[in-house]
């Protein structure tokens, strides 16, 4: 079979860290090739030298059989690689015609002036060539305003719209945690969608979700610590020995940590009365108490990523919330500060600030507590702040490292130690182990746990159905906008996924 990509002997350092080291790999024709690690274990670097984003150290790049020195990913795209990526590569304030041809607009000019109704036109056919995104989204439509797991299709139908325009046959498609944000029928179009292209297309796969590189890769590389460790076919290995290879450890038989529950809940800690933000959600009620982890499933579009907006404050609501007694009629969003803090579903538009270090993404919503006179104590935030990454275990070279450079999971557990940081007795959380590989959510769980049993009230959101099922104390679901069904704590010790996936459509 003809290789069509390989990374040869690749290295990559960064100041303080080893990103990777002498890294070999190849994708065959009409293979999908799966990609797995930790968080840090060097995917996204290895897949930003192969899309031309980054140069490598030492190493090569093959493409056809012939090294390519990649200077820009515009540069990789005409060699026959298109990247999608997991935290997305789309342009919000563009629209998505403008978003599909990013890089690429001299093929839509005339004398050096863009034709933007000629690159619509190429868009819609796009949009509604695509097995996916047919009539979902139009080529005019912002992507600011699409949902993020539209938007996340919009970003994987870039790769094929801009092969098609540069006329490459049989593209290269290096998929980045491209599932993490799409629910269960839109993972199964996109098995689907890679199939029907294995005969023109390629495909080098990440995902965290081992179960997603056994039902749809051919062959798995493993990747722990910037080094290659295990190449395995598909057929011959298994979640949990690709889970020891990743991790150097056995998968825990508990992975959501049981034995950690709390199950001595105190007094109520949030109320949601009558809550309804039109069109998203109407006449919520539901409550929380102290020590306890409620969890919120449904569909994509059901409303519950909306509610929790509201619930935070951050979206315009009718009907009560209460917070340790005190109630809040059409609030607004610093009437709860340091009551309820939000984790929200895309954490590099809202969760963190990938420009600023670690410390200020820990301390700035809490601030206050480490002033005195008008004057930052920098010696007692320093000190608060390294025992935030002990405790969360960060994996940072520094406090005054930028957090755009952190793996996700340890972004995503910046964002937790912020939350708690604020003070707030709620903690609302919006799919916090999206894109968080299977260590680093084990540690994610074990901290929710902690937070539990120290009395802090958790509503967390999720798309995974396991982790509804493992983690949730007491378990709901919405539909259509409402809230059509809760499980007493006794009942979601007992539910299986059939059940829950029942009532949810």
């Amino acid at each position: 079979m003809k290789t069509v990509l390989e990374a040869r002997g690749i290295t990559k350092s960064f100041p303080g860290v080893r990103a990777l080291r002498n890294v070999s790999l190849r994708v065959d024709q009409g293979e999908v090739v799966g990609l797995v690690g930790e968080n840090g274990a060097g995917k996204s670097t290895l897949l930003s030298i192969l899309s031309g984003s980054m140069a490598p150290d030492e190493g090569q790049v093959v493409v056809g059989g012939q090294a390519v020195t990649l200077t820009s990913y515009t540069h990789a795209n005409v060699a026959g690689i298109f990247r999608a990526q997991q935290d997305q590569g789309l342009v919000a304030n563009l629209t998505v015609s403008e978003n599909l041809y990013l890089g690429h607009e001299n093929h839509f000019s005339r004398a050096g002036l863009l034709q933007p109704r000629r690159m619509d036109r190429a868009a819609e056919d796009v949009l509604h060539q695509d097995e996916i995104l047919n009539g979902r989204v139009k080529g005019r439509d912002q992507v600011r305003d699409l949902p993020l797991d539209v938007r996340q299709l919009v970003e994987i139908a870039r790769s094929f719209a801009v092969a098609d325009l540069l006329k490459i046959e049989k593209p290269i498609v290096l998929l980045d945690e491209t599932t993490a944000s799409l629910n269960h029928d839109e993972v199964a179009e996109l098995y689907a969608h890679i199939r029907s292209r294995r005969q023109t297309a390629s495909f080098l796969f990440v995902s965290h979700r081992l179960h997603e590189i056994l039902e749809l890769c051919d062959r798995v590389y493993v990747l722990k610590d910037g080094q290659l460790v295990a190449e395995r076919l598909v057929s011959d290995t298994s979640e949990d020995e690709l889970h020891h290879l990743m991790v150097g450890r056995e998968r825990e038989s508990n992975q959501y940590l049981n034995e950690l529950r709390n199950t001595e809940h105190g007094p109520e800690a949030l109320r949601v009365e009558d809550l309804s933000a039109e069109p998203h959600f109407r006449e919520i009620n539901l409550h929380v108490r102290r020590g306890e982890i409620l969890g919120l499933g449904g569909i994509a579009g059901c409303g519950k990523s909306h509610l929790a907006r509201a619930i935070a404050g951050d979206i315009h609501s009718d009907g009560t919330i209460t917070v340790d007694g005190a109630a809040f009629r059409r609030a607004n969003t610093p009437s709860r500060v340091g009551l309820v803090a939000y984790g929200p579903l895309d954490r590099h538009a809202e969760g963190v600030s990938l420009l600023q270090s670690v410390r200020w993404n820990v301390t700035w919503a809490s601030l206050r507590r480490y002033t005195s006179n008008g004057f930052l104590r920098v010696g007692k935030e320093k000190a608060a702040v390294q025992e935030s990454i002990k405790r969360y275990g960060i994996v940072t070279t520094s406090q005054d490292a930028m957090v755009g450079k952190l793996s996700g999971g340890n972004q995503q557990k910046v964002m937790l130690a912020r939350l708690v940081e604020s003070g707030a007795r709620v903690l609302v959380l919006d799919n916090p182990t999206r894109g968080v590989d299977v260590g680093a959510r084990q540690e994610i769980y074990a901290q929710l746990r902690r937070l539990a049993a120290e009395g802090i009230a958790l509503m967390v959101i999720s798309d995974d159905m396991n982790e509804l099922l493992g983690l949730a104390d007491r378990l709901a679901v919405m539909r259509d906008g409402r809230l059509i069904h809760e499980w007493s704590h006794e009942e979601t010790l007992e539910l299986d996924e059939e059940t829950v996936v029942a009532r949810m459509v």
